[in-house]
């Protein structure tokens, strides 16, 4: 028979076991678990592919345009003057504010009056002088034959004067015969001078009475040209400004009726900027003059929806250059302007002047250039870096020269990771 305490024993001891038999069984089914488990087998990391924009290269010559902004200027504004004082009595039909006139077009007339008498007077000047000049001529005329026939009659008494001296020296003539041929032979030579110095004298006053008709159509021509400028004319075809005269009113020559600002003359001014002068300085040729000098530029004036373009040809650069931004003044005469245009002086005009050529070169949008110079061609289907240089930027496009050939597709998308050798996609 068992103690009792053996029993007591006997009858916890179930109580003891079940808590290890309930972990026995559960590290047993976790190692069994553990070890029947699936294996996962890792996957190999998928390389990123880059979506980029292309641009075809192609090669090509490019002559970008130089664009800057003017003033349209008058080159030549004439002073429009009476050229004879007088009182206004007639005005031409265009004689007002910004009328366009044409050569030859009258436009003011003086009264004629007081001219056209001095005309009348000059002539009958020229008559009168012309009269006189023919009565001494005449003078002059009978003058040298009366002095012909005085020296005729020298000869002859020096003749007799000789002959009687042989006779008075024979004896066979009185004294007084002698004498009296004597007088005579002297009363001859008086009379040649006499003739000799009235013909000079009238030779004289024939050299006066010419020299005084000279005087007198060289008046008269005066007076014509006066009688001719009593018409003030348009001496060129252009546009009237700044009109002041009126039928009626005394001008004299200093007064100003008006200023013709010519057609022919019309210019706009402009500057150049120091890079843009100097890039243009520096492939000029030595050989062909003046820089700039008889280029050809457009011009463009811009009225609301309405654009007008006129040709244009670089005449002179200015005589300064501008202190603050070292700009190059420049002057274009504009080409054969059409009186109709509405263009005038102060219009502010687009202008554009024709640059360098530059040849075998690449034009890419800016986006395609790093911020190191570099651009990415793409080979294979991975970014390849290429050195290009830079010639020069047009609006939002880049010149470059590089050795890329034709149809290579260049990378217009740049993004912080882009490097060599990246993967890349055309979207």
């Amino acid at each position: 028979m068992l103690a009792p305490h053996c029993i007591e024993r006997m009858k916890k001891l179930p109580k003891i076991l079940l808590p290890i038999i309930i972990i026995a069984v559960a590290v047993v089914g976790f190692l069994y678990l553990k070890s029947t488990r699936p294996q996962a087998t890792p996957k190999p990391v998928a390389e990123k592919i880059w979506p980029v924009s292309v641009f075809k290269a192609r090669l090509t010559d490019v002559q970008p345009s130089i664009t800057e902004f003017g003033t349209i200027v008058a080159g030549s504004v004439v002073e429009l003057r009476p050229l004879v004082d007088g009182r206004i009595v007639k005005l031409g039909k265009n004689f007002v504010e910004g009328a366009t006139v044409t050569q030859g077009e009258t436009l003011v007339v003086i009264d004629p009056f007081d001219y056209e008498v001095e005309v009348v007077d000059k002539k009958a000047a020229i008559a009168e002088a012309e009269a006189r000049l023919k009565e001494t001529r005449s003078d002059l005329r009978t003058q040298r034959q009366m002095l012909q026939i005085a020296k005729s009659q020298i000869r002859l008494r020096k003749t007799d004067l000789d002959r009687k001296k042989k006779l008075s020296a024979r004896g066979s003539l009185s004294q007084k015969s002698r004498d009296d041929a004597s007088i005579a032979y002297n009363d001859a030579q008086q009379s040649v001078q006499n003739q000799t110095q009235l013909s000079e004298r009238l030779d004289a006053r024939l050299d006066q009475l010419t020299a005084a008709l000279a005087r007198s159509r060289a008046a008269l021509s005066q007076a014509e040209r006066n009688l001719s400028e009593t018409t003030l004319i348009a001496p060129e075809d252009g546009y009237l400004a700044s009109t002041v005269a009126a039928v009626g009113q005394r001008v004299g020559s200093s007064d100003r009726l008006a200023r013709l600002i010519i057609t022919k003359r019309l210019e706009v001014s402009f500057q150049l900027s120091r890079s843009d002068f100097g890039r243009l300085a520096g492939t000029a040729d030595p050989k062909a003059g003046p820089l700039l000098i008889g280029r050809k530029i457009k011009i463009d004036w811009r009225v609301g929806q309405q654009s007008f373009r006129f040709d244009a040809t670089i005449e002179r650069l200015g005589a300064e250059i501008d202190a603050a931004s070292g700009g190059i003044g420049v002057y274009a005469r504009l080409d054969a302007p059409d009186l109709k245009t509405p263009l005038r002086p102060g219009a502010f005009v687009e202008v554009s002047v024709p640059g360098n050529m530059y040849r075998n070169v690449l034009r890419l949008p800016d986006s395609a250039l790093g911020t190191d110079g570099t651009v990415y061609v793409i080979e294979k289907g991975r970014l390849s870096p290429r050195r290009v240089e830079i010639l020069r930027r047009v609006a939002k496009d880049v010149l470059v020269r590089a050795e890329i050939p034709n149809g290579t597709q260049i990378v217009t998308t740049q993004f912080p990771e882009i490097g060599p050798g990246l993967r890349v996609e055309v979207r």
